[in-house]
């Protein structure tokens, strides 16, 4: 499980929300728990040359004649490891077991409420009831041990052979989920305020008490909800229910949560405007206002986090920040647990939001802009290599930051509305002096709405309009790009850093990146090389090297593993800059123009994403082609050939009323793609006759 293209399907016959799934283990069956309080238990079963997901049996569990619903309304489930029973936690606090296939209830095995309660201090629960059972737990290394975690923040270690309590653990906050370090010495509580606390359990029965209780932006003394950014920190569950655990924080407005086995990451934080990765042993995150490169280590590990600056206004007059201060960083030495393991920081100055990365492992260089300018840095030297701004002067908005801007927009709406309560104030007062002219004015309007009927273009196209250098996030980089290509001339190829803003422009960068026995000793050094203004100053969305053979350069870790062939550095290369209206071909290292794609006077619409995607033959292993997939704003995606910019072919995928749809779509490099189609479903597509969405796997 887990392999590239594995995966299985099964359908409810009910039409209910999927709330819980669980893993049976080592059985090949799962259970879900559905929305109407239902248990459905799934098998792999082979059918028609595929392994499908086939239910074998459902269950709803009742309680006593008489009992309200919350006395069975199941709220945390537990698949024991011996694989023969479930422990169902409800909302009344007790726990019921059930057995496994049948789906028969134990009864003389429930654990009741007041049971637990016995071992609770009288000042304790009088103070408050277990309420509904939040998290269940089983101990990694004593299956007859499991944590019960209460919603009032209660917590248990319940021994199931002797029904007893062996030890408590009084918290105070609203419990969100339970997880167990491996060795089980120590676990975890998460709560609904974004902290989490760590319980050591010792060998004894004593009353332990927290180590650790860290809150993001400190010790909250308001709602959560209060806070710019804030969101609780709830339970995420991975399909393979492994153990999870959290890391040392490295700043205070984040808290990772790393899965031991797969070493992924998750956050607590809507502040975090998203991340890249790639499986090498190097990693990168960005977050609001900071860059964090992690590595992989398959060891435990204690160390110092290296910490940059990267000033991209370069001391500049006229510029002052309106915005939050940056975060302070934490001195000292931090433990980390095997996996992905930060190693370096850097912070932008101003602390705004970054916009766009780039990491090139082999070169061991990390790019990064932000809406006013870009930045590179050396994360093997750790140290910066330059910055460029590329904010406008007029460009006041940028330096504003998100809440000055939300300032700024209340602001602006009170004095519409005081503008708009004096116009009719007015109105009144020239009612009179209007009513003679009124039908002039209605005759003038018709001759206006005629006129232009006449003058307008087809329904599908629309102009493109040049826009002026003074529109606000101009400096705005959208798109980071390296390249091993001709900048300078036609005889050499060099490392090279591209990128493209949100006002038209183009940056190049020849670099010189020091051979491996030498990398340590001398400088990566930068010298830009070239610049390219777009005259319809649309903003640049993608950048793309075409090698000898018309084919966009692979990425160099690929060719190191022989999973894509070395790029022809024979032939002259070529440079595609996709902007959000037209796609445009120019040679190197000349940079002049050789053909362009006029998408949104042709069709009317706006590029929101593209790839390059690799189109296989479905009836010969010996051809395939390179094409853009592009997404537009009204949710069609086109395939574009390479390098002559032909539309081949379009597709209806989105509707263009789902903005966030659109917003959240990813394509694959093969021609597949995914869009959120609610906040928590997704929906997958393909593009190629090759790979279909269709899953055709078998388990033996």
């Amino acid at each position: 499980y887990g392999a590239p293209g594995v995966e299985f399907m099964g359908l409810h016959e009910e039409n209910n929300t999927v709330m819980q799934i669980h893993f049976i283990p080592d059985q090949c069956q799962l259970v879900t728990l559905l929305d109407d309080n239902s248990l459905h238990l799934w098998s792999l079963k082979q059918h028609s040359g595929a392994s499908e997901l086939w239910e074998e049996h459902r269950f709803t569990l009742k309680g006593p004649p008489g009992s309200p619903p919350s006395a069975t309304q199941i709220t945390a489930v537990l698949p024991h490891s011996s694989r023969e029973v479930l422990y169902l936690g409800t909302e009344s606090g007790n726990i019921f077991v059930v057995e496994l296939p049948s789906f028969r209830v134990l009864e003389d095995r429930t654990i009741t409420s007041e049971a637990v309660l016995q071992r609770v201090p009288e000042d304790y629960c009088n103070r408050r009831s277990c309420e509904l059972v939040e998290a269940l737990q089983e101990h990694p290394k004593n299956p007859d041990q499991i944590l019960i975690g209460y919603g009032r923040g209660l917590i248990f270690l319940w021994d199931l052979q002797n029904s007893n309590v062996t030890h408590r653990f009084l918290g105070s906050q609203q419990l969100e989920n339970l997880y167990w370090q491996r060795d089980g010495s120590k676990f975890f509580s998460c709560h609904y305020d974004g902290s989490y606390t760590q319980w050591p359990v010792s060998s004894d029965n004593r009353q332990p008490e927290p180590l650790e209780n860290l809150v993001p932006y400190g010790q909250l003394a308001s709602s959560p909800s209060s806070i710019p950014g804030f969101s609780p920190l709830l339970s995420y569950h991975l399909l393979t229910p492994r153990l999870q655990h959290p890391t040392q924080t490295v700043g205070e407005d984040y808290q990772c949560w790393e899965q031991a086995e797969h070493s992924l990451l998750k956050y607590g934080m809507a502040a975090c405007h998203g991340f890249k990765w790639m499986w090498v042993p190097m990693y990168m995150l960005k977050f609001e206002f900071q860059v964090l490169v992690m590595e992989l280590n398959d060891e435990d590990a204690e160390h110092v986090v290296d910490h940059a600056e990267a000033d991209l206004l370069q001391d500049q007059e006229g510029y002052r920040w309106k915005g939050h201060e940056k975060l302070r960083t934490r001195d000292g030495p931090v433990r980390f647990e095997a996996g992905f393991q930060p190693f370096v920081l850097v912070q932008c100055q101003p602390p705004a939001v970054v916009t766009s990365l780039a990491l090139h492992s082999e070169w061991k260089l990390v790019a990064f802009g932000t809406s006013h300018g870009f930045g590179l840095f050396d994360h093997q030297q750790k140290r910066l290599v330059f910055v460029k701004c590329t904010l406008h002067p007029s460009d006041q908005l940028a330096l504003e930051g998100p809440l000055s801007r939300v300032k700024s927009l209340k602001k602006s709406l009170r004095q519409s509305f005081r503008r708009i309560r004096r116009s009719r104030v007015s109105s009144r007062k020239r009612r009179g002096e209007c009513l003679s002219s009124l039908k002039v004015q209605e005759a003038n309007a018709k001759f206006d709405q005629d006129t232009l009927q006449e003058m307008e273009l087809a329904p599908v196209q629309r102009k493109i309009e040049a826009r002026s250098a003074e529109d606000s996030f101009t400096g705005f980089v959208r798109t980071l790009y390296f390249a091993d290509t001709f900048l300078r001339d036609s005889s050499r190829h060099c490392p090279s850093l591209w990128a493209g803003t949100n006002g038209g422009t183009v940056y190049a960068f020849c670099l010189r990146v020091p051979p491996a026995e030498r990398r340590m000793d001398e400088p990566v050094r930068a010298e830009q090389a070239k610049e390219i203004q777009l005259m319809h100053r649309a903003p640049v969305v993608g950048i793309l090297v075409l090698d000898g053979r018309s084919t966009p350069l692979p990425e160099p870790l690929e060719v190191a593993h022989d999973l894509s062939k070395s790029p022809d550095m024979q032939g002259s290369h070529q440079l595609l800059v996709v902007s959000e209206e037209q796609f445009k071909v120019f040679t190197l290292p000349k940079v002049s123009s050789k053909l362009k794609l006029k998408l949104t006077a042709l069709e009317g619409c706006r590029v929101r994403k593209v790839t390059v995607a690799n189109f296989s033959s479905c009836k010969t292993d010996d051809y395939s082609e390179n094409d853009l997939a592009v997404l537009t704003n009204l949710g069609d995606i086109q395939i574009i050939s390479l390098p002559f910019l032909k539309l081949q072919i379009r597709y209806p995928c989105i509707r263009k009323e789902d903005v966030s749809g659109i917003a959240s779509c990813v394509f694959t490099k093969y021609g597949q793609g995914f869009y959120l189609i609610s906040p928590s479903e997704f929906e997958r597509f393909s593009l190629s006759t090759k790979w279909l969405v269709e899953p055709r796997c078998i388990v033996d």
